[in-house]
């Protein structure tokens, strides 16, 4: 009783003091005195924001959501690995499994230890020597963060420049500029796509890497790349390996899908291991979300291979700080599961199974969807839709097909013309199919 009679006693309070100030001031306290935040202008979003919204609203029983970034079932539900699924359950099971603070601001030590035996090989001199510097991150979009800022402050061959630009695919993830100009970085465009072709510009990006400054810092995806679907073969790799020795310019290598493509995350993962092995000098941004169907829990892993054991200490002890300063602890929970998944030769079979499962399921929608496109005899060539890999199709559309789709037929396919093959089920393929092959033969005529 006492205690509610104080917070009576204190709300009785409050009023006086109120009441005494609108008799002194009266409306001047609301019409004079401005909120030093009451003019903070609105936020310009992507269109996906919109469109999402849009499609959530649209009453029409046959819309396909193709804009989304992750797996879904055939249903068009969240899927949840086998492998994960286990994993949590040991984990509950475990009597000792408790929710301290991890030991470090790097985060969970053998998530970060078996993270990169996974993407750098487990007999690699890297690894064998304590060459990689590394930090737990908020997902990729935290990996690429902290790898930017860390290479604004860092970076020597534009400690001298500080106009260097970083050098990121015309066709490329909504949010790598976002991530370096907020770090304070000034972006330019690469080519990458031939829309012509459907397929890679390899002679496009080597030539702009041998005609761009020396010495800089390039943004390339490893695998499964979004939004084009559109990766360098193992040679072209090589030869885009020797471009960046031979004007010394850093990687910063994206992977978020790996296993998506070839169902082998070593596979995938082979242009990080040829940059490392021939000395290009790189940083990794990873994330978990995808080949872990973790996408919520904010699993990512930012790496850094150096020359020695004693520089890597001395990044980590960067790492540290900007850890501190941002995000203090990272979250332990995913990254547990990962590193029970990665620690645990059944569990791991598992999971390379699943990942197996996920791209044959992922290639076998994109042959349904040529097969629906050349039985509607919609125009054109459709053999990309089988060549591009991983989980996205760029489909070249224009703007006003793109809208058309979506305002008549109930297709939604992102601004870009990215359409997800993870959107694609047995139910809407055959309706995608014929509104593609409407709206071309419309736009034909």
């Amino acid at each position: 009783m006492g205690d509610m009679h104080d917070i009576v006693t204190i709300d009785n309070r409050l009023q006086i003091v109120f009441e005494d100030l609108h008799l002194k001031y009266g409306n001047r306290m609301q019409e004079e005195v401005a909120h030093p935040l009451g003019n903070v202008p609105e936020g310009k979003l992507e269109s996906l924001n919109a469109l999402q919204a849009q499609f959530t609203n649209d009453p029409r029983p046959d819309k396909a959501d193709l804009m989304c970034g992750v797996y879904q079932t055939q249903e068009g539900n969240p899927y949840v690995l086998p492998s994960v699924k286990l994993a949590r359950q040991m984990l509950f099971d475990d009597p000792e499994w408790e929710h301290e603070y991890p030991a470090s601001h790097l985060g969970e030590a053998p998530f970060r230890d078996m993270s990169a035996r996974l993407l750098f090989g487990e007999t690699s001199q890297i690894i064998k020597e304590k060459r990689i510097a590394s930090m737990q991150t908020l997902g990729g979009s935290g990996a690429c963060h902290m790898g930017a800022r860390f290479l604004r402050m860092h970076y020597e061959p534009y400690q001298s420049n500080v106009r260097g630009k970083v050098y990121i695919p015309s066709e490329t993830w909504v949010n790598h500029p976002n991530v370096f100009q907020a770090a304070g970085f000034e972006t330019a465009s690469l080519p990458y796509y031939d829309s012509s072709t459907h397929a890679f510009n390899f002679n496009g990006l080597d030539e702009a890497l041998r005609q761009i400054p020396s010495q800089s810092i390039i943004v390339l995806q490893v695998c499964g790349n979004n939004p084009t679907g559109c990766d360098p073969s193992a040679e072209e790799w090589q030869c885009l390996a020797q471009t960046f020795l031979t004007k010394q310019h850093l990687a910063f290598l994206d992977l978020s899908y790996p296993g998506f493509v070839s169902g082998s995350v070593a596979e995938d993962c082979m242009p990080i291991r040829l940059f490392t092995e021939v000395g290009v000098p790189l940083l990794l941004a990873t994330t978990y979300g995808k080949a872990f169907g973790l996408y919520g829990e904010r699993v990512g892993h930012l790496c850094v291979p150096l020359p020695t054991a004693q520089a890597a200490a001395r990044v980590e002890q960067q790492m540290k700080l900007m850890a501190r300063e941002e995000t203090g602890a990272q979250p332990r929970f995913g990254a547990k599961l990962v590193a029970n998944i990665l620690g645990s030769p059944r569990l791991k079979m598992v999971w390379e199974e699943d990942l197996r499962g996920l791209a044959q399921d992922l290639a076998a929608r994109r042959e349904s969807l040529k097969r629906e496109l050349i039985k509607q005899n919609a125009p054109g060539e459709w053999g990309f839709v089988t060549s591009q890999v991983g989980m996205f199709l760029y489909t070249s559309f224009d703007p006003e097909q793109i809208i058309q789709l979506r305002e008549e037929y109930a297709v939604y396919l992102q601004d870009t013309g990215r359409l997800s093959i993870a959107g694609l089920n047995a139910q809407n393929t055959a309706h995608v199919a014929e509104s593609i092959a409407k709206v071309l033969g419309w736009h034909k005529h």
